[in-house]
């Protein structure tokens, strides 16, 4: 995605203040800083996600949707690896300054 991108009618995105403006910018800069990070581990950003869920003491599963077996062979590599404190000391850093996420589930909206 790009800070120019445009959704399709229909698209619960194209109504989304957070796939708008400076929310949108913000959110792909986080993202792309992220695959960086992730990326230096030897990491895709999918694997690093997965397993900074299953990093926090309160989970105990990570559901991940996929719409192929394509994706879920991207994220499996994320169950065989253990984020440090470090690993999760910069993702929070890198996170400083995210817009918060919250409410319905896209399909609701």
């Amino acid at each position: 995605m790009t800070p120019d991108q445009h959704f399709v009618e229909g698209d619960w995105r194209a109504h989304s203040g957070l796939f708008q403006g400076a929310n949108f910018r913000c959110a792909l800069e986080k993202v792309e800083e992220l695959k960086r990070f992730a990326a230096d581990r030897g990491h895709t950003v999918v694997q690093f996600t997965v397993a900074w869920t299953l990093a926090n003491p309160a989970v105990d599963v990570a559901i991940v949707g996929a719409r192929g077996p394509d994706h879920i062979q991207g994220a499996a590599p994320a169950a065989e690896f253990d984020l440090s404190e470090e690993d999760l000391r910069e993702i929070e850093n890198i996170m400083q300054g995210a817009v918060p996420v919250g409410g319905p589930s896209p399909e609701g909206m």
